[in-house]
């Protein structure tokens, strides 16, 4: 195996199954943020680092272009995709239901030990005060319980559909869309229908975990639609007027 080194984080490609190592290798480093969403890929020093050609290299980034996560600018490059939050609201509109699903299919196979442990982690987090390390250890509590349901909810469509959301979120978020004192009643909510194996209250208690996240960037996304798109309805208002002008016309 080689092993080098790139801005401080380490690279280790083995040479079988090598197309599926270099987007493995790719995959962490973008969710681990060593690129930064709207950040340019250097393809040939990633490429001369795993000690391996631009093809391979290539080939994993246009299967993380598929999924959403970088994008191909034509003489430009290969950058780390950057999210808008209405975006956002389009696959949060998706993860309601997905994730509520999944919270019902797993209550009838999650053990109250499981169930215990994650009450005692969320816990932790109710009365802590909120600085960047709290919240990034809360971030990656909450991706787990949810990552965990997925899994014991044993459906492997669930699971696809799934995988192909929150890679895009995980590339998106940094931090949390709401904070740890409104959501950690909501996931103890969860994890009380999950411990009485209530399918439908545990469905219903995720929905609305979700949905007021979903909420919560739907107001953020009109914010930057004012903020930035101030002139965008204008200009509609003007093709309309053109084209109403042009019927009246003929």
């Amino acid at each position: 195996m080689e092993r080098v080194r790139s801005g401080g984080f380490s690279l280790a490609v083995r040479h079988e199954n090598l197309d599926e190592k270099i987007y493995a290798t790719l995959r962490k480093l973008i969710l681990e943020r060593q690129f930064q969403p709207g950040e340019r890929i250097p393809v040939d020093q990633l490429a001369a680092e795993m000690g391996v050609s631009r093809t391979p290299l290539l080939t994993a980034l246009r299967r993380l272009g598929q999924e959403g996560v970088v994008q191909v600018f034509a003489r430009r490059g290969i950058y780390v995709r950057r999210y808008e939050k209405a975006e956002m609201v389009r696959l949060f509109t998706v993860r309601e239901v997905l994730d509520s699903l999944a919270a019902r299919l797993c209550a009838a196979r999650i053990g109250s030990e499981e169930v215990d442990e994650f009450v005692r982690a969320f816990r932790r987090h109710a009365h802590t005060a909120a600085t960047p390390a709290t919240i990034r250890r809360y971030v990656e509590l909450d991706r787990a319980f949810h990552c965990r349901l997925m899994e014991l909810a044993d459906n492997d469509q669930l699971r696809a559909a799934m995988d192909s959301i929150n890679m895009r979120l995980f590339v998106w978020q940094d931090g949390v869309v709401r904070p740890p004192a409104e959501t950690v009643p909501e996931h103890l909510a969860i994890l009380d229908a999950l411990r009485r194996r209530d399918a439908e209250g545990a469905e219903a208690a995720m929905r609305l975990h979700i949905r007021r996240s979903l909420e919560q960037l739907q107001r953020e996304a009109r914010a930057e639609t004012v903020e930035g798109g101030t002139c965008a309805a204008p200009r509609r208002l003007r093709r309309s007027r053109a084209r109403t002008r042009r019927g009246e016309r003929g």
